[in-house]
């Protein structure tokens, strides 16, 4: 179901990690997996105009063309099993050097292209560390295709190394930016790619294939190009929580997070319990052999 690694080979994939702020991991889950995934999305967005059952965190987001579904993996078996997987944790951990890794959330998009056939809507540039309440450097998302992606049908596109030359927090695309004040405004990556100044890091996806991202790398997609080519593109997103992470909220983040009060998660505080499960953990002590 998912593909495990030598230790070889998440030290070769942990350098260009490290190097350009996001990798290409081909085939990760098995494409009858994915296929699995898909159709399960596919039934959760036929019922996005249904009430949502009391208690369950999973909620849905529109756009011209698009679908967002968040939460999953807390009470839907299917993602659940899949999500915290010791294999999946595992190589999250040894590419970005955690020791221990919790999982946080799952959020699935759906790219479809306008009902008239036309563009979609798309990403704009942005890093997540900016929207995220809690901080830290191993805390990447790891973006899993369940259709192919392409530059047509809105794959993911990454400004190379920009996880390393961000000089702060900037403000996330949104249609409330007093909520942002203090952060700074996005620069206009579009013209420095034009003038050469910045490059840009991206790949065609397979059903399967994964991308690995640094929380702090500026990232986008185009909007869909619709009927005119490439169909639909529908991933999932997932976020991990490694050994530097604590909740640090900011001006910009919900006291509404799913999870957050009844961990009673303090400011500061590393991430724990039953809403941030433990995937992976190299502390714990081995088990002695019998005498």
């Amino acid at each position: 179901m998912t593909q495990r690694f030598t230790t070889a080979e998440l030290a070769e994939m942990r350098a260009f990690y490290e190097k350009h702020g996001a990798l290409h991991i081909p085939g990760l889950i098995d494409p009858a997996k994915a296929q699995e995934i898909l159709d399960f999305a596919d039934q959760m967005a036929a019922q996005a105009d249904e009430p949502i059952p009391a208690g369950s965190p999973v909620s849905y987001g529109r756009g011209v063309g698009r679908m967002t579904i968040r939460y999953l993996w807390k009470d839907k078996p299917l993602i659940n099993e899949f999500l915290l997987d010791g294999d999946l944790g595992r190589t999250v951990a040894g590419i970005i050097g955690a020791k221990q890794l919790r999982f946080w959330f799952d959020l699935t998009f759906m790219h479809n292209g306008a009902n008239d056939g036309g563009a979609g809507e798309g990403t704009a540039w942005h890093h997540d560390i900016a929207a995220f309440g809690f901080k830290g450097d191993q805390l990447p998302s790891l973006w899993m295709a369940l259709t192919s992606a392409t530059l047509d049908n809105s794959r993911l596109e990454f400004i190379d190394g920009s996880h390393k030359t961000v000089p702060g927090y900037y403000r996330p695309p949104t249609t409330n930016p007093t909520a942002w004040d203090g952060y700074l405004e996005i620069p206009d990556f579009d013209a420095k790619l034009a003038s050469g100044e910045e490059k840009i890091l991206g790949w065609d996806c397979a059903p399967g294939d994964a991308l690995l991202i640094h929380p702090y790398t500026i990232h986008g997609a185009r909007g869909n190009a619709g009927g005119k080519t490439g169909g639909r593109r529908v991933a999932i997103t997932t976020r991990w929580l490694g050994d530097d992470v604590r909740w640090l909220p900011t001006n910009g983040q919900s006291p509404t997070l799913p999870g957050l009060k009844e961990s009673n998660l303090a400011v500061g505080g590393r991430p724990d319990g039953e809403w941030f499960p433990l995937v992976h953990d190299e502390t714990a002590p081995a088990l002695s052999a019998a005498a």
